[in-house]
């Protein structure tokens, strides 16, 4: 596979400063996978005029590691026309001469980290070929299971006086905060959550600090209201192809309804390169610009918790959820089910079996298939999983598990690619299972993109569902089957499951 790397890759590469746990990571799998590893003409000047204003801090190139393009092709026409008007700097154009070379095949993949790149390539239909460096972990992942080099991933909560300090991990938190060791030392008897690889590597860490209306926000500009907050006080999570940062969202907003907080912020330099990702991870996710905190220069985000803005998308609501939506069933195959709703366990399952190397099993936002006839699915609806179950009578072992809220929902897809784009390291299915739905069910497909919300505490089984006339004896309910407001609350009460705290 020949993979054209952009200029911000190799400069992280090569300088052993900005090298970190991400960088080293895809080179690893570049190697692994036999990838040719090339670099455009373009770039190869970019990075002999790149300065550092610090002498010392200056990179250790290694430009032979990759092999330059020897040739580079005109622009075609059709990529001239799609960015002809956007393109106005130097730089522009250098990035249309590397999705060129994508567009006209002569590479297989680009990767970059510029979010400009990725617009244009998606605007040149290029979105799948053209990949970030964790988008591209993911599908190296997906792609080649047996070559993973750990077993699992898990997150713990751990003392902070347990964690070393001294981990390469945390060189970038001691970079950019004086006296970082210190902080750590002090908050020995309080704890973190920490997610590591079997082999003692540090990917993720979080530390979460509840802090009530009198609290002194004298150096947040605009100034803080007095509410009730938790403060996101130490985030890094690496880039792994493993959704880890939505599996880290998810246990900020969990913490954030357990304390029962107002509002969510966290502190950050967005001007350093490497928080980029994160920045766009906290966005997604609802955060939103509020200011900054003036005695370190950091921007500050903030996510409101008790408030449902019907102009964002579900995503950005999250937690937050409209009661006034469709309620709809969804059954699941048991095979499927734990895989894909890890947090909805069931007591006969064995738990380590669903931590493992599946990247759906971490992402908070997953993806549902399916070829069945109902349409009439929009975002905000609320759906129910119903595990089907394998033993008999299955009016016992077919339960209700899990409640989850449409994030998305896509009915038509242009190519097989598009398809594969859309369902990238959310799925159950392998890419073989993925390629079989298109070819028999292309004209029917739908893909459901949902968010988890909350395991019920009880599983309301079949035969209650029967005996509560929710779906009628002997059957099972149907795919995307729809039910009242007043059978969705016997569902929750049966459930024994409180979710006022997310009605909004």
């Amino acid at each position: 596979m020949r993979v054209l790397l952009d200029t911000n890759i190799i400069i992280h590469r090569e300088n052993k400063k900005m090298t970190n746990y991400s960088i080293g990571h895809l080179f690893r799998w570049l190697d692994k996978l036999k990838c040719e590893k090339l670099i455009h003409p373009f770039s190869k000047a970019e990075i002999a005029r790149y300065k550092y204003t610090d002498p010392k801090e200056a990179m250790t190139l290694r430009l032979d590691a990759y092999e330059e393009l020897r040739t580079t092709t005109a622009i075609s026409e059709q990529v001239e026309s799609l960015v002809s008007e956007s393109d106005k700097t130097e730089n522009d154009r250098v990035d249309t001469a590397l999705l060129n070379e994508v567009f006209q095949e002569r590479v297989d993949l680009l990767i970059t980290e510029d979010k400009r790149l990725k617009k244009k390539a998606i605007k040149l239909g290029l979105g799948h070929r053209v990949l970030s460096i964790n988008a591209f972990i993911s599908y190296a992942t997906n792609e080649n299971p047996e070559l993973i080099e750990y077993k699992m991933l898990a997150v713990h909560k751990k003392f902070i006086g347990h964690i070393d300090v001294h981990n390469e991990f945390f060189d970038s938190l001691r970079e950019a905060y004086d006296g970082f060791n210190k902080w750590f030392a002090k908050k020995s008897n309080e704890e973190a959550y920490v997610c590591s690889d079997d082999i003692n590597n540090i990917l993720g860490f979080l530390f979460l600090k509840t802090e009530n209306q009198d609290e002194n926000y004298f150096d947040i500009v605009p100034q803080f209201s007095r509410k009730k907050r938790l403060k996101v006080g130490t985030f890094k999570v690496e880039a792994t192809g493993f959704r880890l940062g939505e599996r880290f969202i998810k246990i900020i907003l969990d913490n954030a309804l357990e304390q029962n907080v107002d509002e969510v912020y966290v502190t950050l330099f967005e001007s350093r390169e490497e928080l980029s990702a994160l920045t766009s991870l906290l966005l997604r996710w609802g955060f939103q610009r509020h200011g900054t905190k003036t005695s370190t220069g950091e921007s500050v985000l903030v996510k409101p918790m008790k408030l449902f803005d019907q102009g964002l998308v579900p995503k950005q609501n999250y937690p937050a959820l409209s009661y006034d939506v469709q309620k709809l069933i969804l059954p699941i195959k048991s095979q499927y089910h734990t895989s894909l709703l890890p947090d909805s366990i069931l007591r006969t399952e064995n738990e380590v079996d669903f931590i493992g190397k599946e990247a759906h099993r971490y992402a908070l936002q997953k993806v549902y298939i399916s070829w069945a006839g109902e349409r009439n699915i929009n975002k905000g609806d609320i759906v129910l999983f119903y595990r089907m179950g394998t033993t008999t009578p299955k009016k016992y072992s077919s339960v209700l598990t899990t409640i989850c809220v449409v994030d998305d929902i896509k009915y038509s897809f242009n190519s097989k690619e598009e398809f594969l784009a859309e369902c990238q390291n959310r799925s159950v299915f392998t890419n073989q299972e993925l390629e079989s739905f298109w070819a028999n069910h292309r004209h029917n497909l739908t893909i459901l993109k949902f968010i988890f919300v909350k395991s019920f505490a009880k599983r309301p089984t079949l035969g209650f569902l029967w005996d509560s006339n929710i779906v009628e004896a002997p059957n099972g309910p149907r795919s995307f089957m729809q039910i009242t407001d007043d059978q969705f609350e016997k569902i929750t009460q049966e459930a024994q499951t409180d979710l006022s705290l997310y009605w909004r």
